[in-house]
């Protein structure tokens, strides 16, 4: 109930717990999923079709009821739940009423736009464990959706280790392996430097 609380407080519209269908956003999101474009497959995404309502690609499969791969591109890191819309995590919650549910559901299909984040290269050998001595670096795209799941526009983007974390950590490495902390710091790294591209490229 927290999360509807905060919900609430944010949001516009008031929170009557029948607002909407989980099925038909289900449904939206499917097509979403099938529709995802290819690179060069829409306009480029301006600083105003960046404010959508944001999903990551992990949370659009499973509101989709999809299956989430078994790739590096989905893991939780290049995923991380804080770049989601609050009532995608309300969905997606077990625990969370039916009342809560549709209430969630009824906010994101009113949404006149989605943004959805989806890695497309993970090139991070140390935070995966590998002892390949490089600074990591992620390929990235925004994809834009309208409130159909009908894709608009397409955004290009790169995140990279800190490179004092990245020199940090070859310090570290000088054994056969890398060392698990090492690599989860890495990581962690990785989200920050991805929530914080992501804030960065929708200020004017």
């Amino acid at each position: 109930m927290a999360l509807l609380v905060a919900l609430s407080a944010c949001g516009s519209k008031k929170a009557t717990g029948n607002d909407g269908d989980p099925a038909k956003l289900q449904a939206v999101a499917k097509k979403m999923v099938v529709n995802v474009p290819p690179p060069a497959g829409a306009r480029p995404c301006t600083i105003g079709d960046l404010m959508g309502t944001q999903l990551t690609m992990t949370t659009l499969l499973r509101l989709a009821a999809d299956p989430v791969p078994d790739k590096f591109e989905y893991q939780e890191f290049v995923n991380p739940p804080s770049l989601d819309a609050l009532e995608a995590t309300v969905l997606l919650d077990a625990k969370s009423s039916d009342e809560d549910r549709r209430t969630a559901a009824g906010r994101l299909l009113a949404a006149k736009t989605f943004i959805v984040i989806k890695t497309e290269m993970v090139n991070v050998p140390m935070a995966l464990g590998v002892k390949e001595m490089k600074r990591g670096a992620l390929g990235m795209r925004a994809i834009g959706y309208d409130a159909t799941g009908t894709p608009t526009c397409i955004h290009v983007f790169t995140v990279r280790n800190d490179k004092q974390v990245s020199e940090w950590a070859m310090d570290q490495s000088d054994k056969p392996l890398i060392d698990p902390a090492v690599a989860k710091a890495l990581r962690d790294d990785l989200t920050v430097q991805l929530v914080k591209t992501i804030a960065d490229q929708k200020q004017p």
